[in-house]
């Protein structure tokens, strides 16, 4: 038989077996290959096939972690985490799959399940850095200052992270440890020196020991390494007006205006420094701003009312031709009604309204501003925080949204219908965050 003829005949043979091996073992390389393309549900579907009669410890773990780490990426953390807690033995912890079981947890809000793991690896791996990092940060989300702050400072004695000092330092403030706080934000400003959150902590503590000079040193040499932070330029202008060297603060704040920041904070300290410079028009302008934004405040709405007073008779605006002791009648009126009311018949009056807005109309918008006020005045009603998060989420605020549902999961029963929402939700704009970036 001619040789060629030989060998073709052969591999006729055995196509079928090789074939038929790779449909045993080829389910792993398909995830692999699934995973390349992002489908990861697919993915998971292929490894759940390549674990069908494996007894292998070793390549069930393999496999778990794999299944693991797709079911995280479409947000399914409690799954993410029944797998990775199948594969988990006794005794010493597997530190990679304890590792992505703690961060599943830290994902869906267990943060004293997560500690526990991060606590226990750390023990076992003293020197793995990373491990204590997430250690320390979990220290503080749970509220234990005192050992985040010991915590902290063994990472520093080791190797020196701005972002930890950091961490010292808020720590130390919520234990009262203000000078010990202010010592370890310096030493995290001296690693980052263009963290602009490290400058807006050191500037409030120092606003606190009315170091209005420390302030505007530290502002003004970052600002001449960052110009265009119109949020640290906010800072010192506060602190020239604070300060009260008026002239300056006017063109900080003049300058902060040209450059597009319209926000609450600018607006208001912009009009208190025109004010004071009996500049009247531009207090007004200001304070308008400034109240299109917040029309809850009751000082805002006494120094806007001033600024009308202060000025001539009529003004125009947008071609409207205001009348100002009318305006000013109506502002002082709004503070009076802001400064002194019942407590409880607001609360009761701005939660009414809220729902009226949010289950009758439909309209986050308005329910918005209602519950934020009914919260205001009753913190102790926490369901409020689910609804404001809410009304944000709906206006695609993710991150406020977050912050609210958040802010209610520390001090909301788990189980509740409130909070499964809230958790859920959490889920969902973490997601749309994570998409934005």
């Amino acid at each position: 038989m001619n040789p060629l003829i030989k060998i073709l005949a052969l591999a006729s043979v055995l196509v079928p077996f090789a074939t038929a091996r790779a449909q045993d073992t080829d389910f792993r390389q398909a995830a692999r290959e699934a995973m390349a393309r992002y489908e990861y549900s697919k993915a998971i579907e292929f490894l759940d096939q390549a674990s069908e009669g494996v007894e292998d410890v070793a390549t069930l773990r393999d496999i778990a972690l794999q299944k693991a780490r797709c079911q995280k990426k479409l947000l399914r953390f409690d799954a993410a985490s029944e797998t990775l807690a199948s594969v988990m033995g006794p005794g010493m912890l597997d530190v990679e799959v304890a590792g992505e079981l703690a961060d599943c947890h830290v994902n869906s809000g267990k943060l004293g399940d997560a500690l526990i793991l991060y606590s226990l690896l750390s023990m076992q791996h003293p020197d793995n850095l990373y491990l204590s990092i997430q250690k320390a940060s979990l220290l503080f989300k749970v509220g234990d200052f005192e050992g985040c702050l010991d915590e902290g400072k063994a990472i520093c004695d080791k190797e020196p992270i701005p972002s930890i000092y950091s961490l010292i330092g808020a720590s130390a403030l919520k234990l009262g440890q203000v000078d010990s706080s202010l010592v370890y934000y310096r030493k995290s400003l001296e690693l980052n020196p263009l963290n602009a959150g490290t400058v807006t902590s050191i500037s409030n503590i120092l606003l606190g020991k009315k170091d209005y000079d420390g302030i505007i040193s530290m502002a003004k040499d970052f600002i001449e390494k960052v110009p265009d932070n119109l949020g640290i330029g906010q800072i010192l202008g506060v602190a020239y007006y604070l300060k009260d060297d008026q002239d300056e603060a006017y063109e900080v704040f003049k300058q902060l205006r040209k450059d597009g920041d319209d926000s609450y904070g600018t607006m208001y300290y912009s009009g208190l420094n025109a004010l004071s410079l009996n500049r009247f028009q531009v207090a007004r302008d200001c304070f308008d701003s400034a109240w299109q934004t917040d029309s809850t405040d009751a000082k805002l709405a006494v120094n806007y009312a001033t600024a009308l007073v202060n000025g001539p008779i009529t003004y125009k605006k947008d071609d409207v031709v205001h009348i100002t002791p009318k305006e000013a009648e109506y502002l002082y009126n709004k503070a009076l009604e802001l400064s002194e009311p019942d407590p409880g018949v607001m609360y009761k009056t701005h939660k009414g309204l809220g729902q009226l807005y949010y289950q009758g109309m439909q309209d986050m918008n308005k329910a918005l501003p209602h519950y934020e006020a009914a919260y205001k005045y009753n913190p102790d009603d926490i369901s409020l925080l689910v609804s404001i998060g809410y009304c944000h989420e709906v206006r695609k605020e993710y991150k406020q949204a977050l912050q609210y549902y958040e802010k209610y999961m520390k001090v909301g029963k788990e189980g509740t219908k409130n909070f499964d929402f809230a958790k859920q939700s959490s889920i969902n704009c973490r997601a749309e965050l994570h998409m934005q970036e």
